[in-house]
């Protein structure tokens, strides 16, 4: 149980690492690159994330 727990903060540390990449102006091919990953695999992580950071001041 504790190593399912392990894996699921793995994974949603490198979702939050990739989230950033792209927000810092990495391409997603870039971001598959630097992370061993496809850059389909980014894609579907991205997908839904805006890319600017929304703040209260955005909204008004």
């Amino acid at each position: 149980m504790p190593n399912d727990d392990l894996k699921a903060i793995v994974q949603l540390l490198e979702n939050l690492l990739i989230i950033e990449f792209w927000r810092g102006g990495l391409s997603q091919a870039e971001i598959g690159k630097r992370l061993g990953m496809a850059a389909g695999s980014v894609n579907k992580i991205l997908k839904g994330v805006n890319r600017k950071i929304l703040t209260k001041s955005d909204k008004e």
